[in-house]
């Protein structure tokens, strides 16, 4: 009989800790054991602890599985969670029909269980298969192609995190993460994700994860039609109607399911207004708006790391999070989807609009480091009705377009931090920006809403106190609307929409209930899961 635990080392930033290196000796030196009681060590996390920036050190966890009788220290119990998706042949068959409305990560999550456990799987997915997506995306940002609405950033397989550095760190806390970070492991993904503190697949490299994704769909029976958006869902004879558009020409035909998972992303405003005008629960939701800030990779990293930054090869380039609460505003300004060595790119997914994103490759060695800084914005903040939020949205992102118009295609205005912060028009910027649809300078407080650069100016005032220079250097490029669902579709104990509606099951990010990749896909897991459960079905673990 053996026992299995987790014990931490704290160890200098000097000592090797790659994939390759044997950590038993200083595991047993911790846990006062003999080498030879410990008949497994697995690295269960990484992290940089870098606050002291002439210490820095290297944080690991690591499971081991010790001989019976053997007494290790320091350590606690530990129970590897079940992984619900690991390869095996579907023991189960049912005749349901299942629709799973979008192929971003809770979408194709939904459906990989569902098939699994022996539904009828169809995904219907506006935009287009992974490889032609990401061949108009880039030509839409080599300016070689017009902006297409129904394939872009925001649409189309793998959904939107697919141009976005595939950042897989998530506040909640599931044992189906576990699940979650083995499927994608077990799809291409970087093994590192198993264990790093910050983990990330790489846009470059979730291309090919994603396109994995879809082969394993496709090789169990699953059917996904791409190119085809859903335009309307009503109740027909106890089941569900759903009008499917050919996006390429225009022809529709209707199809009915008996379960129908909503996985639409957080961009889907047509289909938020059909939901609405079909009569289903919607109701507006708190989200944030803000602005790209872009750094030079080699400024952050040094405020960060220190002079080591610059010569020590196991310090990738450095990430950071931050926060100011209680600002003189009242408001919040926070960072998100930190892209370190990465860039910002243009995420539109209608015409006439400009909205940012950012996006990293799996290596982050591009020169510049980036991040949104956004401003917390409640209902209070934009007009009356469910969709004012989407209003906001398309207002600003419409300013901005017509801001730019006369200059290259879906140019964005942009500002250097230290004209923002003295609301001093740029019309020079200091910096090379990786925005590859161009800048044109400007004054953001006249295209931006007052109350967001206020509390803008307020936390780049925290923020740079916590990392020296910050507020002093980079530049600011608007604007970033897309940071969540700014409405969400209700769903009982059950995650079902209503009791009017039985079948339909809001999931994921654009239905309210999740907020980047791995949420996402647990959120979709979980709906899957109580699909499995109305039919009676065993999910075998």
């Amino acid at each position: 009989m053996t026992n299995t635990n987790n014990t931490f080392l704290t160890v200098p930033i000097s000592f090797a800790l790659n994939d390759k290196t044997d950590p038993c000796q200083a595991v047993a030196r911790k846990t006062s054991l003999n080498s030879e009681d410990i008949l497994h060590c697995k690295l269960h996390k990484r992290s940089v602890d870098a606050r002291k920036k002439h210490d820095i050190r290297i944080v690991c966890s690591y499971v081991i599985t010790v001989k019976h009788g053997a007494k290790p220290t320091n350590c606690t119990p530990y129970v590897e969670p079940r992984d619900i998706l690991s390869n095996k042949e579907c023991a189960n068959k049912t005749n349901a029909r299942i629709a799973v409305v979008g192929s971003g990560p809770s979408g194709l999550f939904a459906a990989r269980l569902l098939q699994q456990n022996g539904f009828e799987v169809t995904i219907f997915e506006r935009g287009s298969d992974i490889h032609l997506r990401q061949q108009k995306v880039q030509n839409f940002w080599s300016g070689n192609a017009d902006l297409d609405e129904n394939c872009n950033v925001q649409y189309g397989l793998g959904g939107a995190g697919t141009f976005s550095d595939g950042k897989l760190a998530s506040g909640i806390s599931s044992p189906l993460i576990y699940t979650v970070f083995n499927e994608f492991a077990r799809c291409g993904a970087p093994q590192d994700i198993l264990y790093s503190s910050t983990p990330h697949i790489g846009t470059d490299k979730l291309v090919d994860v994603v396109a994995n994704m879809r082969d394993v769909l496709n090789s169990q029976g699953a059917t996904i039609r791409f190119d085809c958006c859903v335009d309307n869902i009503v109740v027909h004879n106890g089941k569900l109607q759903l009008t499917c558009r050919n996006t390429v020409n225009g022809e529709t035909d209707l199809q009915q399911f008996d379960e129908v998972v909503l996985a639409i992303g957080h961009s889907a405003r047509d289909t938020y207004s059909m939901l609405v005008s079909n009569g289903f629960t919607v109701e507006p939701k708190p989200f944030a708006i803000g602005v790209r800030v872009e750094h030079s990779r080699q400024f952050i990293s040094q405020a960060q790391y220190g002079a080591l930054a610059l010569t020590h090869r196991d310090l990738q380039s450095a990430n950071y999070k931050l926060v100011a609460d209680k600002l003189p505003s009242g408001r919040s300004c926070y960072s998100f989807c930190m892209c370190p060595g990465g860039e910002v790119v243009c995420s539109s997914s209608e015409r006439y609009g400009v909205v940012v994103n950012g996006m990293s490759n799996y290596d982050r060695m591009a020169d510049n480091s980036n991040s949104a800084l956004v401003v917390n914005v409640n209902q209070a903040d934009f007009y009356q009705g469910v969709l004012g939020g989407v209003t906001l949205q398309r207002e600003i992102e419409q300013k901005c377009y017509n801001y730019t118009k006369n200059t290259k295609q879906y140019a964005a205005p942009a500002q250097n931090v230290v004209d923002f912060i003295k609301g001093k028009a740029s019309t020079q910027l200091q910096m090379t920006s990786s925005y590859r649809n161009g800048l044109v300078p400007c004054n953001l407080w006249d295209i931006l809403p007052r109350f967001i650069c206020q509390a803008l100016k307020e936390g780049l005032s925290v923020f740079g106190k916590k990392i020296s220079g910050f507020d002093k250097c980079g530049i600011l490029i608007a604007a970033e609307t897309r940071t969540s669902s700014p409405v969400r579709i209700l769903r009982d104990k059950q995650l079902l929409c209503s009791v009017d509606c039985p079948n339909l099951y809001p999931c994921g990010e654009g239905c309210g209930y999740a907020g980047g990749i791995t949420s996402s896909a647990v959120d979709g897991l979980k709906v899957a899961m109580a699909i499995c459960d109305k039919y009676g079905v065993s999910i075998d673990k």
